[in-house]
């Protein structure tokens, strides 16, 4: 009996998913894409190509003016969607291509598709991967019968085993919705980078999506550029209570926030050390004590933006570092998919995390029933979200380095922590009354630690210490005061993490692409990175400037989420 073929994306995984299939199963990688539009134009032989030149001239030369000059049009755009290899005109055809080095890569696989009985698809289970395996039996041709469509979103024997006993077949809509996005890309290129020639230089490009993510860089550029810092002052005092025994007490830091009833806002060194001179003359009693109990909830696991986000605060890495260490991890078998906006979890993987949960930590650290997260209305609910494949499984020094483990860290903690009880605090609010001034101290106590035993908060401040037991009517001993300049900042230049952020918020781009926006706008000189944040560069400015002028739909914010959500 001929052994089945099986055709995965990436070669590191194809070793281990053949160990799980068997010998009836040849498993090869198809190396991601194996066709495209074209990706640059024939220059055939220069003889040839003159002489193509002499019959065209020949054959204007007795055209009426007017008759050139729409010959000549016809042509050059003939000429446009020969390049492009996609045709608006004519139902959008498509001429694909096998992808330059993809050479052998296809006809290793037909030889191999030849002599199996049935092929496998188990490329990626988002949109490029649906293509990939559209293309594939697009190349190898034969009987459509003979396809199998696998998916899964973990590397496991039971997963990989499921898989292959309920395959299906792929998915039109999911391919077709991958081409438009193909061919929206092509012709937006190819109609805009030539105006930007003519306008600005030759060789730049431009992009449906990485223009749009270069214009919310160059707005933020220029909204830093104007803004103009205003100086402001803020005034403390240092008390205790006013009592022998508690003279040897450490003063608690009293911020003064009223003034006359209005909010205390100094906006020059003089105004706030005369109104510090009058606080010094003032007695200090404590007017309100507000204690309230709070909580805290642990966040979703994680989906692509959020591991990106996470990744760049609490591990210092860049989007690019991220994927390509959980792109290992992932088809070392670690953990699921990593490219994904869904916050579904697949109910034996939620059973699995509570069971661990009350074993590791009691049932005092068990919600009642289950967290449930709501994903985005454009999310590919089908996908689940990021996390660990197996609770008790450790990445091995085969598969991962120290930053690896770091990573599966932090995924297997912000998964474990989801599913946790909330986090209880004793907040409490201390007012004190000195004549015109009013001063607050506030301070939280962690009375129930629940999911930040796991995943404790990014940072501290001093609202996190506990405030000394004042009661209303106590009064304070006045140790020291204090006024502090400050002066208003702009908003933050964008980093990373904070560019995928405002990207998802604004609906432009998908997991897949945040990766390749974000190199592409740095390899075109449009903005550059610098302190780990974003700098628009002139170019950026002057390219943005003559795409909104001449493009201002395509350039448009909702114009690229609008199209995102309907593919």
């Amino acid at each position: 009996m001929a052994r089945s073929l099986v055709i995965v994306e990436s070669a590191t995984k194809a070793p281990t998913i053949n160990r799980y299939l068997g010998r009836d199963y040849v498993v090869r990688s198809s190396a991601g894409h194996v066709r495209d539009l074209p990706t640059r134009r024939a220059v055939g032989d220069p003889k040839e190509r003159a002489q193509q030149r002499a019959k065209e001239a020949a054959k204007t030369r007795k055209l009426s003016p007017k008759r050139r000059e729409e010959y000549r049009k016809q042509r050059a755009r003939s000429q446009l969607v020969r390049n492009m290899g996609v045709d608006p005109d004519n139902g959008w055809a498509a001429s694909y291509e096998v992808i330059p080095g993809k050479e052998k890569v296809v006809r290793d696989l037909k030889a191999l598709a030849s002599r199996s009985e049935h092929v496998y698809l188990a490329t990626d289970l988002d949109r490029e991967g649906e293509a990939i395996a559209w293309h594939l039996t697009e190349v190898l041709g034969g009987s459509p019968d003979r396809y199998r469509r696998v998916v899964f979103n973990q590397i496991t024997k039971g997963a990989i085993e499921e898989a292959f006993a309920n395959p299906g077949r792929i998915d039109e809509d999911r391919v077709n919705a991958q081409q438009a996005r193909r061919f929206l890309d092509r012709v937006v290129g190819f109609e805009l980078s030539p105006l930007l020639w003519s306008k600005v230089a030759r060789g730049l490009s431009a992009g449906r999506v990485q223009s749009v993510a270069v214009r919310v860089v160059v707005e933020r550029e220029r909204e830093i550029r104007a803004f103009t810092p205003e100086e402001y002052w803020e005034a403390f005092a240092d008390l205790r209570r006013d009592h022998p025994e508690a003279r040897t007490e450490s003063p608690v830091r009293f911020q003064v926030v009223k003034e006359n009833g209005k909010d205390f806002r100094p906006p020059n060194q003089a105004a706030a050390q005369d109104a510090v001179a009058r606080l010094q003359e003032r007695a200090f009693s404590v007017k309100d004590r507000a204690d309230r109990k709070t909580t805290a909830r642990p966040g979703p696991p994680f989906i692509t933006s959020t591991l990106q986000q996470a990744a760049s605060t609490r591990l210092g890495f860049s989007v690019r570092k991220t994927m390509t260490i959980a792109q290992r991890l992932y088809e070392a078998g670690y953990i699921t998919y990593m490219r994904t906006d869904s916050t579904n979890v697949a109910p034996e993987a939620v059973a699995a995390v509570r069971a661990h949960v009350a074993d590791q930590f009691g049932k005092r650290y068990l919600p009642a029933s289950p967290r449930v997260f709501a994903s985005k209305s454009t999310a590919q609910e089908a996908h689940e979200a990021i996390r660990p494949t197996d609770l008790n499984g450790i990445p091995g020094s085969a598969a991962a380095d120290g930053d690896a483990r770091r990573l599966y860290d932090l995924i297997w903690r912000q998964f474990v922590a989801c599913q946790m009880a909330q986090a209880e605090y004793l907040s409490t609010t201390v007012t004190v009354a000195a004549g015109e001034f009013e001063l607050v101290r506030r301070g939280r106590i962690v009375q129930f630690d629940g999911f930040t035993r796991v995943l404790a908060p990014v940072s501290r401040s001093d609202d996190e210490s506990p405030v000394p037991d004042f009661a209303i009517g106590d009064a304070l001993d006045l140790a020291d005061t204090e006024a502090v300049q400050h002066f208003t900042r702009p908003p933050p230049r964008y980093g990373e993490a904070s560019l995928v952020r405002e990207l998802e918020k604004r609906g432009i781009g998908r997991p897949s692409t945040y990766v390749p926006i974000i190199s592409t706008i740095q390899e075109r000189g449009y903005v550059t990175l610098r302190n780990r944040r974003f700098h628009a560069e002139r170019i950026g400015e002057l390219v943005t400037d003559r795409l909104i002028e001449n493009y201002q739909d395509l350039l448009d914010f909702s114009f690229t989420a609008d199209m995102e959500a309907s593919l």
